[in-house]
């Protein structure tokens, strides 16, 4: 999507237009050199972004937000915004309060913008073949949809980065990629979860220890990260299934 909106202005962006990443901590490694590649390959801005929480001891509101921006060697690698979140909160996400979305992502990006801007409109790069993405964000009157808008489809996707010298180094499956999003997000199918853990041994160590210190679990219908660790490394979960919950950060 950001390849035919700088296309549509002969990659000179106006002022007004901000391409911006919001960054959670928990993004693999690739996913944090494709962003910087892609400023790099295509001459763009890139602003990086992330959000910091802290309870309020004082009065007034019960917490204290600051959005920091960063850049790709000063990026949070280790969970620290999504960390202050939990501990602000003092109790984990989970699929029926999705939190860490609305305050990580969606709202980082709305305060950078209200510094300069009283309204704007948003570019998400959904997919046309997304039908259930498309009509949750169809009566959303700030967000536009360049790619339904165009129809363009897995395929297409998938060509136009056959054709580009840098790719994003990370597994694909028919447009999903497993590790994409934060690299254990508790709405990935359990079998996904125990294949990144096998392929990445230590991953789940950030995710077991925000449910040690809350003592509670970011889902309650699976094993604890800890277990799902153990789980992993003993192979007993190769037959194990459990689809994904929708976990693009867009939802």
């Amino acid at each position: 999507m950001l390849f035919r909106v700088l296309e549509a202005f002969d990659f000179s962006l106006p002022d007004g237009i901000k391409v911006i990443f919001a960054n959670t901590g928990k993004e693999v490694e690739e996913t944090l050199q494709f962003v910087d590649e892609c400023s790099r390959q295509w001459g763009v801005d890139i602003v990086w972004l992330e959000r910091r929480v802290r309870a309020n001891e004082g009065e007034g509101n019960k917490y204290i937000y600051e959005t920091l921006q960063v850049d790709f060697s000063t990026a949070s690698r280790k969970g620290e915004p999504f960390e202050s979140l939990i501990r602000a909160r003092q109790y984990l996400p989970n699929p029926v309060a999705r939190f860490c979305t609305a305050e990580l992502k969606i709202r980082a990006i709305q305060d950078y913008m209200k510094r300069d801007h009283e309204s704007w409109v948003e570019a998400v790069g959904i997919r046309y073949d997304e039908p259930r993405r498309v009509a949750k964000m169809r009566n959303e009157k700030r967000v536009v949809l360049p790619l339904v808008a165009d129809r363009v489809a897995v395929g297409d996707i998938s060509q136009f980065w056959k054709n580009q010298p840098f790719d994003l180094r990370l597994p694909n499956d028919n447009g999903v990629t497993p590790y994409g999003n934060c690299d254990l997000c508790f709405l990935k199918g359990l079998g996904k979860k125990l294949s990144i853990i096998e392929n990445r041994p230590g991953v789940e160590v950030w995710w077991s220890e925000q449910e040690r210190q809350i003592g509670g679990r970011f889902r309650k219908d699976e094993p604890g990260y800890s277990d799902l660790g153990i789980i992993a490394r003993s192979n007993h979960g190769l037959d194990m299934e459990g689809g994904d919950m929708s976990c693009f950060c867009g939802d």
